[in-house]
């Protein structure tokens, strides 16, 4: 099992960083990776609730919201997808700081395909989901200390 663990500072309140991850379908607006994010259950917030997102260049994940605290905790697990992924869960965790909020994220994944999903895994896609993961976490900065606003286009 593969675990990334990145942290990000955002100088805006849990409530505002909450309004844009528990949106489960505003990730594109904020995630340059999705081209389109979509709600796929009936509800469309809380544990159980599920999307599906269309990746750029191509590809999707279907993933289900396996924790739920408002302004406190967000988690996911991958249950289908185009990827080579076996299994996926990633959670976020948000502080309030003095200068506003602090999201941990840690994500942990088994690729398909065996001794070749490691050798994959080290010389490949670890990598680039680090870069991936980076660039949703400046986003979610970006747009959080911007306003979140109506987060929805």
């Amino acid at each position: 099992m593969t675990v990334i663990e990145k942290t990000i500072e955002i100088a805006a309140p849990p409530a505002r960083v909450w309004k844009l991850l528990g949106t489960l379908d505003a990730l594109e607006r904020y995630d340059p990776g999705v081209a389109r994010s979509q709600i796929t259950s009936t509800e469309r917030d809380g544990i159980g609730a599920t999307r599906q997102c269309d990746l750029k260049p191509g590809g999707w994940f279907r993933e289900r919201v396996t924790a739920w605290e408002p302004e406190r905790a967000l988690g996911f697990e991958l249950y289908e997808c185009t990827l080579p992924v076996k299994r996926l869960r990633h959670n976020y965790v948000l502080t309030a700081t003095s200068g506003g909020t602090r999201v941990d994220q840690h994500m942990e994944y088994r690729l398909k395909f065996g001794s070749l999903g490691s050798l994959l895994d080290v010389v490949m896609v670890r990598r680039r989901w680090k870069a991936g993961i980076d660039a949703f976490l400046l986003g979610l900065k970006e747009l959080a200390e911007r306003g979140a606003g109506n987060v929805v286009p």
